[in-house]
């Protein structure tokens, strides 16, 4: 199976969670760490806030500062968490952004022949509330798509 597959982008998000979707993906073919990249995604913090003139907080807030914090933290975290599976930790990227909307740019940026995103696997009324992210990214990806069912 991985022979098709050169370039691989795995969709964590920072829970422990990952470690399942990480497992998985280099279960495919754990001699092949270079063929894998990484990507987590964090929404946007401040989206449709806005002052009581309608002058956004982003510019008075230090967002950026806070945005910059927080991908330094998270990548530290992911790329600790993936060097455990044998991926090298230059092939982590923190984006911020619309999840699905990100995960599919980056894959067509890295050419990605696989994404591999895990999956609560939740139905009907809890995936309408809350959303799911890997189904938007099995939606309109550029590339075939693995969804690990995240257990507990």
């Amino acid at each position: 199976m991985i022979g098709r597959y050169k370039r691989i982008l795995v969709a964590l998000d920072a829970s422990e969670e990952g470690d399942q979707v990480l497992e998985a993906a280099t279960a495919l073919d754990p001699r092949v760490a270079e063929s894998y990249y990484v990507t987590t995604v964090v929404p946007p913090m401040m989206g449709g806030i806005s002052g009581m003139d309608g002058a956004s907080f982003a510019a008075t807030w230090p967002l950026k500062d806070m945005e910059a914090e927080i991908s330094r933290e998270i990548t530290d975290s992911v790329r600790e968490r993936v060097a455990r599976f044998g991926i090298s930790p230059d092939r982590v990227t923190v984006l911020f952004g619309r999840p699905a909307a990100e995960i599919h740019a980056h894959a067509e940026m890295i050419e990605a022949d696989l994404i591999v995103i895990g999956s609560h696997g939740r139905h009907g009324l809890p995936q309408v509330m809350l959303g799911s992210t890997a189904n938007a990214v099995l939606h309109g990806a550029p590339c075939d798509v693995l969804t690990v069912r995240i257990q507990g």
